[in-house]
């Protein structure tokens, strides 16, 4: 819990900061690869989260690893603040608040998208359209594979579930076929 409002302060003042300066879309690209680089990587959380690293070590890494992905001056900056206050451990969550900032002033809803198999695009910027269109919302989809749906999607969009999967419809019909009282009379 304090680690979100820990992130949050540190997302609003740079998310205004980035408005200010109207470097906002470039801030959130760049945020976008801190996000998926602290998410993809155990390592460097862990890394990030020691006690035992020094911060002169912790300094140099960070920016051996983010300063070639940062378009705008304001992350390094921002990583140089949040190492010099010993709150690195933090960075996964200032990027994944700054980024929910940044969807909720423009209007972008996130969901995900699972599929037995990979979706071809054309099929997943339709899905995109209809429910651009029944929500009157950008939308951006996470998506992801799950053989054991056999076939068809289960669309995730905030507390919504469609499940248009196969999987799905075979366990409904079983349900069926149990609750059935004529065929069990037999």
């Amino acid at each position: 819990m304090i680690e979100e409002r820990i992130g949050y302060r540190y997302a609003k003042s740079i998310f205004d900061l980035a408005t200010e300066k109207g470097i906002t879309k470039t801030v959130y690209h760049d945020m976008e690869n801190l996000f998926s680089t602290c998410h993809n990587s155990r390592e460097l959380r862990n890394f990030l989260s020691s006690p035992i690293i020094t911060l002169d070590k912790k300094k140099k890494v960070i920016h051996s690893v983010f300063d070639k992905q940062f378009s705008s001056e304001l992350l390094p900056l921002l990583i140089d603040i949040v190492l010099r206050k010993g709150r690195e451990m933090y960075l996964f969550e200032i990027a994944q608040a700054f980024i929910e900032l940044y969807d909720k002033k423009n209007d972008i809803e996130r969901g995900e998208i699972v599929s037995a198999e990979p979706m071809d695009p054309q099929t997943v910027t339709e899905i995109q359209k209809i429910i651009e269109v029944k929500t009157g919302k950008s939308f951006k989809f996470e998506e992801k594979v799950d053989a054991s749906l056999i076939g068809g999607f289960v669309l995730k969009v905030g507390d919504k579930l469609f499940d248009g999967s196969v999987s799905s419809y075979l366990r409904k019909l079983k349900h069926e076929f149990d609750d059935n009282a004529f065929i069990k009379a037999f």
